[in-house]
C-alpha cells in the first residue's frame, strides 16, 4: 500500500493521515478480535461494520491492482532498459477502481439472496420424492451486520418457496447466539 501511495504528488499532510487511516483499516480481523474475541464477530455498530469491510475490501484490490502495475512497470523498464515511473493517474485509478468493486462487493454482501431453482434429477428416487422441493440456505453469518429487518427478508422469501424441506447448512450465526 505504500507503494500506492507515497509515490503519489500529495502533500504529506494528506499521505500521513491517508497511510493512518489505511492502517488502521488493514487491521480489521485484530479490531474484530478485540471486540467479541474472534475475528469472525465484530461488535461494532452496523454502519462501522459495514465500513470496515468496505475499507478493508478496497485495501485488498488495491494490492492486486498495485502489484499489476508495479509487474506492468516492471516489464517496461525490462524493455526499455531504464526505470519507469508510474503516473499518478493509474494510481489513483487503481484506487478508485478498488474502492467501487470493494463497494460493489460490500452491497451485494448485505442484499438479500436471490432464490436460484436447480432441478435435480436422481436415478432409482423413489416416485413418492417426485416434485419434491428443498431449500438450501448456506452461509447466512447472521450478525451485526445483518438487520432484524434483513433476517425477517430472508425468512419471508425462504417461506414463499414452499419448500418441502428446509435446510440450513455453512455458517449459521457468527459469535454467540447470546450475542444475536
Amino acid at each position: 500500500i505504500l507503494n500506492w501511495l507515497w509515490p503519489l504528488t500529495l502533500p504529506l499532510w494528506l499521505k500521513v493521515p491517508a497511510a493512518i487511516l489505511l492502517l488502521v483499516a488493514s487491521q480489521y480481523h485484530f479490531w474484530s478480535r478485540l471486540s467479541s474475541g474472534s475475528v469472525f464477530a465484530p461488535e461494532f455498530p452496523r454502519p462501522l461494520v459495514i465500513l470496515f469491510n468496505w475499507a478493508f475490501g478496497a485495501i485488498l484490490f488495491l494490492a492486486l491492482f498495485q502489484i499489476a502495475l508495479d509487474l506492468v512497470a516492471l516489464m517496461t523498464a525490462l524493455v526499455r532498459w531504464r526505470p519507469v515511473h508510474i503516473p499518478d493517474g493509474a494510481r489513483e485509478t487503481a484506487g478508485g477502481l478498488a474502492g467501487l468493486l470493494a463497494a460493489v462487493g460490500v452491497a451485494n454482501a448485505l442484499r438479500v439472496p436471490p432464490i436460484r431453482d436447480v432441478t435435480v434429477r436422481i436415478a432409482g428416487l423413489p416416485p413418492s420424492f417426485e416434485g419434491y422441493r428443498l431449500l438450501q440456505l448456506s452461509d447466512l453469518h447472521v450478525s451485526k451486520l445483518f438487520p432484524t429487518a434483513w433476517s425477517q427478508a430472508m425468512v419471508t422469501r425462504a417461506n414463499a418457496a414452499e419448500a418441502d424441506l428446509i435446510v440450513v447448512t455453512g455458517d449459521f450465526i457468527d459469535g454467540s447466539v447470546d450475542m444475536r
